[in-house]
């Protein structure tokens, strides 16, 4: 729980009742200093507890906070069933997010690899958005960052990864290249220790 961000939600939640802090210390039943130090960020379970009383939540709606993006998002599209799992298996990325679309596609999903993240959805005729297979070229490429470059392509290979370009040195990088069933490039590296 980050306790700076709970902070502000009550202050929000206050704001939104148009409350002062001298009303929601009263609800609350605890004292005005108490309610001053929860919306700079430190509380107790037990004002917590005190205020969602007063706003007649859960606690849990308290502290539970959005999730938060990196300023960069990638959006590839995918088009094939199974191909957001299959990054999942098979580059081990983690599942943030997965919207279900017909026939095992995902309209809206995110990936997250260490603190980057990668948001995939469905091509759209409306916006002309394609996938390198559909268009028939390639216009972007991903980098990423691993602990072991070696060790990460022989897992790629080994779930079935199409190798592109073997991994190899270069500019303080060991990386390699694979290309997923849709055709999207993704090279995956790791820092040479000096």
């Amino acid at each position: 729980m980050n306790q700076l961000e709970v902070g502000k939600k009550i202050r929000r939640l206050r704001e939104k009742k148009a409350w002062t802090q001298e009303h929601l210390a009263q609800a609350a039943s605890i004292s005005l200093r108490t309610v001053q130090r929860a919306e700079e960020g430190t509380m107790s379970a037990e004002t917590l507890a005190a205020v969602a009383g007063a706003f007649d939540v859960e606690v849990t709606e308290l502290t539970r906070t959005e999730p938060s993006y990196p300023s960069v998002c990638p959006f590839l599209y995918y088009a094939k069933p199974g191909s957001f799992d299959w990054l999942v298996r098979v580059f081990g990325f983690s599942v943030r997010m997965k919207i279900p679309g017909p026939n095992d596609t995902v309209v809206h999903g995110e990936l997250t690899l260490g603190n980057g993240l990668v948001m995939v959805g469905l091509p759209s005729e409306s916006d002309d958005a394609k996938t390198p297979e559909q268009a028939g070229c390639r216009t972007q490429g991903l980098y990423l960052m691993v602990d072991d470059a070696d060790a990460h392509c022989e897992r790629a290979r080994g779930a079935g990864a199409k190798i592109v370009s073997e991994p190899r040195e270069a500019h303080g990088h060991r990386r390699y290249v694979a290309e997923d069933p849709e055709g999207h490039r993704w090279m995956f590296a790791s820092p040479i220790s000096i």
